[in-house]
């Protein structure tokens, strides 16, 4: 029995921190646009941007997860370290997304949701106003 528990308590842990991940995502970002966004190196991703709360939720984009999951299954141990994307690159990909949008903004720190979704919260020169240039202007009915 102790056996048993000592196998199959990381696995509960790791499916309990998945559906904490997932509860996380659809509350903070569900219901916003999701974006397909590639950097200056060519690098696709997926974006979801919550400028309400100064944060995106970012992943890889479509060619990316194929090309990601594909050579994980070729290997063993080693070769899984080595295609793990390192969340510094989530940041730029990031900080070149809030370019886009015309803002000056600053990512703060990435935190891993799901694997391989990451948050980054960021901070933007200007505040509010410099935030409403992606959400256009605002009425005054």
């Amino acid at each position: 029995m102790k056996l048993f528990l000592r196998l199959t308590a990381p696995l509960l842990v790791a499916a309990l921190s998945g559906c904490a991940g997932i509860d996380y995502a659809k509350s903070n970002y569900g219901g916003l646009p999701q974006q397909q966004f590639t950097t200056e190196r060519g690098q696709s991703f997926e974006i979801i941007d919550n400028p309400a709360r100064g944060r995106l939720m970012i992943g890889p984009g479509a060619a990316g997860k194929t090309t990601e999951g594909f050579v994980r299954g070729l290997g063993m141990g080693v070769a899984n370290s080595l295609v793990a994307t390192p969340p510094v690159v989530y940041r730029d990909a990031a900080e070149q997304f809030l370019r886009s949008t015309g803002r000056t903004c600053t990512a703060q720190d990435v935190t891993a949701i799901m694997d391989p979704r990451y948050e980054v919260r960021y901070s933007c020169i200007g505040g509010r106003a410099n935030q409403d240039r992606m959400l256009g202007p605002v009425s005054s009915n």
